[in-house]
């Protein structure tokens, strides 16, 4: 096996090349081992990632800079970004042979203290490696699906109306309010301009189903739900309500508004979210509205002394 360790960006026959492995491994485990954000960070540079490829045997051929413009037999990759944040994936047939062993060890070599590894759908053998490593649960991520059902009807609170998104105008309005809402979740909160720009250029982007909730009195955003519509299943994308506007009904308003629309307009039969383990408040909304979790995702980290 022969391991290279390379910064963003990646060529682009060898992000193909990923996200085919990553399919792949989709397909076996039934659950994606890659996150949209790692996905789309595969393409375009983005500062601090850095890319671990895994091959069998020899790769191939580098280009003119020095890294490789074809992919030979990819068996394993993961990804590690600026703030530890990291992601592995092995081929099903190169199980079991050490690539996921080589591949975290090396992530351990970059990052030792501050590695944060995803491990989705927590498949047999996540836990054995992240033992044998030292690496202790430290973070839940609660994957929730939702069949068709009747669903109540919205009680707005009084000085809010409702639109939809934007792109353009609504930009940065809806990255004030999202880092406001998710000032301490790592991911969601950080966003920037580049990350809602990724996501707006995405074949599955629908202004239809991006729902803005304006309050009346001060013509602000007070918060939102972007709902999000592919191969068939719909989900509920991000839901988000600004802190002054919190406590106030708003967000099972806004839950409510989309999940109207993705059953009703988009006539889906699935809706799924994910929630983060510690939000309680969420959890329980959506179970109420008929959730049940459907896999459980977790982070491992370095085991603190």
């Amino acid at each position: 096996m022969t391991l290279e360790a390379v910064p963003s960006p990646l060529p682009s026959a060898t992000a193909a090349a990923v996200t085919e492995l990553a399919r792949l491994a989709a397909q076996s485990d039934d659950v994606n081992p890659l996150s949209e954000q790692t996905l789309l960070h595969l393409n375009g540079e983005h500062h601090g990632d850095l890319h671990v490829l895994a091959y069998a045997g020899e790769p191939a051929t580098l280009d003119v800079t020095g890294l490789h413009s074809t992919p030979g037999d990819l068996v394993g990759y993961a990804s590690l970004g600026p703030d530890g944040s990291a992601e592995l994936v092995v081929a099903p047939e190169a199980r079991r042979q050490g690539t996921g062993t080589t591949l975290l060890r090396t992530l351990l070599d970059h990052a030792p203290t501050t590695l944060r590894l995803w491990a989705h759908g927590r498949l047999p053998g996540a836990d054995e490696l992240a033992a044998h490593f030292s690496l202790e649960v430290a973070r839940e991520l609660y994957f929730l699906s939702r069949a068709s059902a009747p669903l109540p009807e919205i009680t707005w609170p009084s000085n809010i109306e409702v639109r939809t998104f934007v792109p353009g105008q609504d930009d940065t309005a809806w990255l004030k309010v999202n880092a406001e809402a998710f000032a301490t979740h790592p991911e969601q909160g950080s966003w920037t301009q580049a990350d809602l720009t990724d996501r707006l250029n995405q074949p599955w982007f629908d202004p239809e189903g991006f729902f803005l909730a304006v309050d009346r009195d001060t013509n602000e955003l007070a918060g939102f739900h972007w709902t999000k519509v592919e191969d068939n299943e719909g989900e509920v994308y991000v839901v988000g309500v600004s802190p002054t506007h919190q406590g106030t009904g708003l967000g099972k308003a806004l839950t409510l508004q989309g999940l109207h629309h993705l059953q009703e307009t988009r006539a889906l039969d699935t809706i799924t979210l994910y929630v983060d383990g510690t939000n309680t408040p969420a959890r329980r909304l959506y179970e109420s509205l008929g959730f049940t979790t459907a896999a459980l995702h977790v982070q491992y980290a370095p085991t603190t002394v």
